[in-house]
């Protein structure tokens, strides 16, 4: 059995908030769950219309703009109706973030690679174009998953959280028996390794699709990045 990566992710990802006190409102009254699995057939569709209302919106809104109203409106229904699924509009934002991070994490999955040292440069180029098109999909979204993890929110960082252990935990054990580090890196080393291959990566994803107007493109860019994770961890040669 493998053992676990040295330190959990959430620590390097996220710093912890105090607790703040928090007024009822008449939201939170009405308020039923944000799961839909507490919710009847009926329900879960009407939760589900105000999440694909959101996304919608998205398209055209920034995430600190959206209002209550406006998904209620999008989604046909009253204004009153949002808050019997949803606290706020964070609260819908966290529910499009959770469904992006599953979203990575299948097709992540789906790909299957990192196992093999050997294919590093191959395996660098099928995860960087994922990704790409991971960010093309849920552009706003991930920009607001880490706004909100960078601030500290906690449910936001465990999301991310997830996301990044997932991939952390391939390349640190790759990193572990790459083959030209002589001594090899300990696990300690090796996953602060990762941690810095990840950071850049995931930093850079989000930056690409912030500046549009970068005189290098996007495709030469992961080139670059496929490049720079083979020599990291298995250069050829």
């Amino acid at each position: 059995m493998p053992r676990r990566s040295p330190g959990p992710v959430s620590s390097f990802h996220s710093v912890q908030r105090a607790p703040r006190f928090h007024i009822m409102t008449r939201a939170d009254a009405s308020y039923r769950s944000s799961s839909p699995h507490a919710l009847g057939r009926k329900g879960r569709e009407t939760r589900q219309r105000l999440v694909d209302a959101a996304a919608l919106l998205l398209a055209s809104t920034s995430p600190m703009d959206l209002t209550a109203m406006a998904i209620a409106a999008e989604a046909g229904t009253a204004s009153a109706t949002f808050y019997v699924y949803f606290r706020d509009v964070q609260d819908i934002l966290y529910a499009l973030s959770e469904a992006a991070t599953e979203d990575m994490l299948t097709a992540f999955s789906k790909l299957d690679i990192f196992h093999n040292n050997a294919r590093v440069a191959e395996d660098s180029e099928a995860f960087l174009k994922m990704l790409a098109e991971q960010w093309e999909r849920h552009n706003a979204v991930l920009h607001y998953r880490m706004m909100e993890a960078d601030r500290g929110d906690p449910r936001f960082a465990r999301l991310r959280g997830r996301w990044a252990e997932a991939v952390l935990n391939r390349f640190w054990e790759l990193l572990k028996r790459a083959p030209h580090l002589e001594p090899p890196l300990d696990e300690t080393d090796a996953y602060a390794e990762s941690i810095v291959l990840f950071a850049s990566i995931e930093r850079l994803a989000a930056a690409v699709h912030r500046e549009p107007r970068l005189t290098i493109s996007a495709q030469r860019i992961r080139a670059a990045q496929a490049r720079i994770l083979t020599r990291m961890i298995a250069p050829q040669g």
